[in-house]
């Protein structure tokens, strides 16, 4: 599963030739290399460049940046399959994501529980909305009835305990709005955002995970010590560090 990393140089790969784009009248002292044309769009000393140049430093910058996110993505995907395939170890911290598996699934209920709250809510508004008509309907009947006294004290006494009914039941509904506001801000915020930063850290940790196999490649094939390290296997230890310490960044903020 595992391939070797091949560190390819920008300069010398995509534009051999970038020299050629520095403009003539410049004197022989500016060098014309790939860095020079970077330094000279970054320097406000510099001469302006021309639409020529700008155009050859965009494209450059755009594939030296695809060439990156192509680089971690192969190394992401690769121990993503190594570990489902159980072809590798992978960092394990069980107290952690215990934690984290019972927070997931504590936001689960949180979430049940909301949507609950919320039926509730509209369900109890249906209600209140229904104790009122029938309040208006109960003493619409008592002025329209004059032949029995006995039925018109009826409809006035229903009319009554329907109407207080409802003014006492949106006290109630209110209380249930405020608590539906209050838990869908921890659901869908303060849970939300934890939820991210768990996210953010699974990511580092299987891109360090990533750069650490590659890394104990390049110790494996320098177990002696007091060995040179190639430029590419220079660029490996510093992106196992880099990721290395992003992931135990992320771990503490967790």
């Amino acid at each position: 599963m595992s391939s070797p990393i091949v560190n390819i140089s920008s300069s010398t790969t995509f534009f051999p030739n970038t020299q050629s784009c520095i403009v003539p009248n410049e004197s022989p002292s500016t060098p014309s290399s790939y860095i020079s044309l970077l330094d000279t769009s970054q320097s406000p000393d510099a001469p302006v460049l021309s639409l020529p140049q700008r155009s050859t430093l965009g494209w450059i910058h755009t594939f030296d940046t695809i060439r990156q996110w192509s680089t971690r993505t192969i190394k992401f995907t690769r121990q993503v399959l190594q570990e489902r395939t159980g072809q590798c170890i992978r960092t394990q911290d069980t107290e952690l994501e215990k934690n984290i598996e019972v927070f997931r699934e504590t936001k689960r209920h949180y979430e049940q529980l909301l949507k609950e709250a919320r039926q509730m809510s509209i369900h109890f508004a249906g209600i209140l909305q229904t104790q009122r008509s029938l309040s208006q309907s109960f003493t619409e009947l008592q002025r329209m009835t004059t032949t029995s006294i006995e039925l018109t004290d009826q409809f006035a006494r229903n009319g009554h305990c329907q109407k207080t009914l409802a003014s006492n039941g949106d006290a109630l509904l209110n209380s249930i709005n405020i608590f539906v506001e209050a838990l869908q801000t921890l659901v869908t915020k303060t849970m939300e955002d934890t939820l991210m930063t768990v996210k953010a850290y699974e990511k580092s940790r299987i891109e360090y995970d990533a750069y650490r196999y590659d890394y104990e490649l390049v110790l494996s094939r320098n177990h002696t010590g007091g060995v040179t390290l190639s430029n590419s296997e220079e660029h490996i230890e510093r992106q196992y560090y880099h990721f290395k310490d992003r992931y135990e960044k992320l771990k503490a903020n967790l």
